[in-house]
């Protein structure tokens, strides 16, 4: 049975894809990976990823960073909150075989972290643990 859009609970998801940025993520993409987890339509967790990585990014909660390899090591640019609609609408840089984007975690995300990650640890246990 396929999982519904409206069945995912975006905070935490909000909070995994925080987590996900603070461990050092190899490009976008796997944010998609992450929501593999649920049976949902490549288009829900395209609309998942697009809707929690904007608000994150809208937060400042994370950063967004070009980069020209895989490994993260040939930075091109920090991306301007201006042209995050137009990377985000471009296929391109969803797949990790072109140039790389990348969310880092920034102060003001870590300290997001650290005041919500107690109140939903149970719910993130699970959700990590794949429960």
């Amino acid at each position: 049975m396929t999982t519904r859009f409206e069945d995912i609970d975006l905070k935490i998801e909000k909070l995994v894809f925080l987590l996900n940025a603070e461990e050092g993520n190899p490009g976008i993409y796997d944010l998609i990976w992450e929501l593999g987890r649920f049976n949902l339509t490549i288009e829900d967790k395209y609309k998942i990823a697009r809707l929690v990585l904007t608000e994150i990014l809208q937060d400042d909660l994370v950063i967004l960073e070009k980069y020209k390899d895989f490994k993260l090591e040939e930075k091109i640019a920090t991306i301007d909150k201006g042209e995050i609609d137009e990377l985000l609408n471009n296929p391109f840089y969803w797949y990790p075989c072109n140039e790389i984007l990348s969310i880092s975690l920034t102060d003001k995300g870590s300290e997001y972290l650290d005041k919500e990650i107690p109140k939903y640890a149970d719910k993130i246990n699970a959700r990590l643990s794949g429960k």
